[in-house]
């Protein structure tokens, strides 16, 4: 596994890296944003897409299937209004809570099996099934149904094993092929929703041993507006770094740990201390699909660990704009790094940042060239109605002042 999934979240892209054809559980209680940790990742992905159509490098463009589970039709509706302007290269598979136990035990097989077909043609992918909890409570009913001896918590003996047999299908690709699509790969971002934040309940621990890691939600983390709220003493990326970029795993060595040991002791903290846990938290805030690249991560670690805590900036926001407006300011905050990466770091900033403002520039362009291309389009069309207006009436007035026109004819 050599391919980075990039997320677009910064504590998942800087200490709990994603590789393409991972599988990544989500675990957290209702309402602690394990579908928008999803949902940025197509985000981004779309964004990346973008990117690397327009200039012309980039990674494999990716396709996200989102599969859910009795899902209400108030979430649904928010989802596909998110997912409307990359709706080419998302999939949407969702049943409803009334619907029928056989319904929902089948919908992940279909997910996994248009995830397939998507590898074999020679592009990557990723799916989400929300959850998996009520999955196995489907396949429970089905099996009570038809009176076979219940197991664990009721459930049939054989519970690990459908969801181990669905998440197998998931994995790198090793598919024999054609070259196109022969590392072609299917990601797997499995959800499970937990009760008072219990990981250790009979599906939780069951997918926990199937998936090459988890990232676990913290409620109280999400009620004090630390989101996304991954709490980073319990998550685990087993073989993520392995695909993760060289500079990002240079700069956030040691942050995991930090940031760690600093949230479980916020009550018995210094006053430096206190400063440095405020500034982790800071740089980790992401609001509601606001993305970050891999460059602004490095960046932003580069900061703290060389103790240059924003001067003064609280918004992190606010700086990546004075970035990128300002290169002499980023020229003067990568100098005072002092390190042999200094000259490396600016000219990738930089180059991102020149990117992003060429890919605005092209847009703007596009939409002043669409612009013009539909004036003269119907400067065009009404210069032809107004031809073919003058020409009928031409016509109409020679038909009917015919017999005149031949008189006069005659008498010349």
């Amino acid at each position: 596994m050599n391919d980075s999934l990039v997320t677009g979240l910064r504590v998942v892209d800087s200490i709990l890296p994603v590789g393409r054809g991972q599988r990544q559980l989500i675990l957290g209680d209702r309402y602690t944003g394990k579908t928008s940790c999803f949902l940025s990742m197509i985000l981004n992905s779309a964004l990346l897409n973008l990117l690397g159509s327009i200039d012309g490098f980039g990674s494999k463009r990716l396709f996200g299937l989102y599969v859910g589970l009795n899902q209400s039709l108030n979430k649904l509706s928010k989802l596909v209004n998110v997912l409307w302007y990359v709706n080419w290269t998302t999939f949407i598979f969702s049943s409803h809570s009334t619907s029928c136990s056989l319904l929902t035990f089948l919908l992940p097989l279909l997910g996994v099996s248009i995830a397939e077909r998507i590898r074999d043609i020679g592009f990557d992918s990723c799916i989400c099934f929300d959850d998996l909890s009520k999955h196995s409570r489907s396949y429970r009913q089905i099996n009570l149904l038809q009176q076979k001896l219940p197991s664990r918590d009721a459930f049939p003996s054989d519970v690990f094993n459908i969801h181990s047999s669905l998440l197998e299908r998931v994995a790198y690709g090793i598919w024999i092929g054609t070259i196109r699509n022969a590392r072609s790969t299917i990601s797997s971002l499995p959800i499970i929703e937990t009760i008072n934040a219990d990981i250790s309940e009979y599906i939780a621990t069951n997918v926990i041993s199937i998936t090459d890691g988890q990232y676990v939600l913290d409620k109280t983390l999400f009620n004090q507006s630390l989101r996304p709220a991954i709490d980073s003493s319990l998550s685990v990326s087993r073989v993520g770094s392995n695909a993760q970029c060289r500079f990002i795993k240079l700069t956030s060595a040691g942050i995991k740990n930090e940031l760690t040991t600093l949230r479980n002791n916020s009550n018995n903290l210094n006053p430096i201390e206190h400063s440095r846990l405020i500034a982790l938290n800071s740089i980790f805030f992401q609001h509601h699909y606001i993305l970050s690249s891999v460059e602004e991560t490095i960046l932003l670690l580069k900061l703290y660990k060389n103790n240059i805590l924003f001067n003064g900036i609280n918004d992190i926001h606010r700086l990546i704009n004075l970035l990128a407006t300002d290169y002499l300011y980023l020229h003067y905050i990568v100098s005072l790094m002092k390190n042999k990466y200094s000259s490396q770091l600016y000219f990738l900033i930089s180059g991102f940042l020149s990117r992003m403002n060429f890919v605005n520039a092209v847009l703007l362009i596009s939409g002043i060239i669409i612009i013009i291309i539909i004036i003269v389009i119907i400067i065009i069309i009404s210069g032809i109605i107004i031809f073919i207006i003058i020409f009928t009436i031409t016509i109409l007035y020679i038909i009917k002042h015919k017999n005149k026109l031949e008189e006069e004819m005659l008498l010349v």
